[in-house]
């Protein structure tokens, strides 16, 4: 079989943040906001769709004049932007962002953040403040402390250290649970073990 890298990788990133998230999502319609506008975040949008109605999607990016959405598009940084952050159950970011995309004060206790556009130690999408408060899951710690951004420089910031992150295996096993009353971030980076997984399953569905 060949397939293409691209497209695989459009659909192994929802597929994975959602598998982290989904037993954390609550039994409601979703108030769900994106940030970005590109191949991810519509695939997240979709793909948490999959898993539960969603009450409503605003996807915040730079220049709305450049974005055409099938859902309301909203100016980051701007007052409606700022309200549908402080609203959302869910918040997925994928961009190309180096710094903090927004004031994470303005987010709920219990809300969910994905984090999948930055994987070099040097960029992140989300401030230190954020990860202090939070229960921070990632595909791996030790691949986490090489490539997510995020996690680096909230660790050399103080904000949290290498035994806060939890595993995703733990977190989906049950050998770790994350405290209510707390955000949740799921920050991943992509690893090649999660590739074969979906490529395996694409062979067998195309083989059924």
């Amino acid at each position: 079989a060949v397939l293409d890298g691209t497209a695989l990788t459009t659909v192994r990133t929802p597929a994975v943040s959602v598998a982290a998230v989904r037993g954390h999502l609550p039994d409601r319609p979703l108030r769900l906001v994106v940030i970005g506008a590109g191949p991810q975040a519509v695939g997240h949008a979709a793909t948490l769709a999959a898993v539960r109605p969603l009450a409503g999607v605003s996807h915040l990016v730079r220049d709305p004049r450049r974005v055409a959405l099938d859902a309301p598009v909203l100016r980051l940084g701007g007052t409606e932007a700022d309200a549908a952050l402080g609203a959302a159950d869910v918040v997925v970011c994928a961009t190309s962002a180096r710094a903090p995309l927004f004031d994470s004060g303005l987010l709920r206790t219990d809300a969910v953040v994905i984090a999948v556009g930055s994987h070099e130690t040097d960029a992140r999408e989300l401030d230190s403040a954020l990860l202090a408060r939070s229960s921070v899951v990632v595909e791996d710690p030790a691949t986490a402390r090489r490539e997510a951004g995020d996690v680096v420089l909230a660790i050399a910031e103080g904000a949290v250290t290498v035994a806060d992150l939890v595993p995703m295996r733990d977190l989906l096993t049950g050998a770790a649970a994350v405290p209510p009353g707390r955000p949740l971030v799921v920050k991943t980076v992509g690893m090649a073990w999660e590739d074969v997984v979906v490529a395996d399953a694409v062979v067998a569905a195309a083989r059924a």
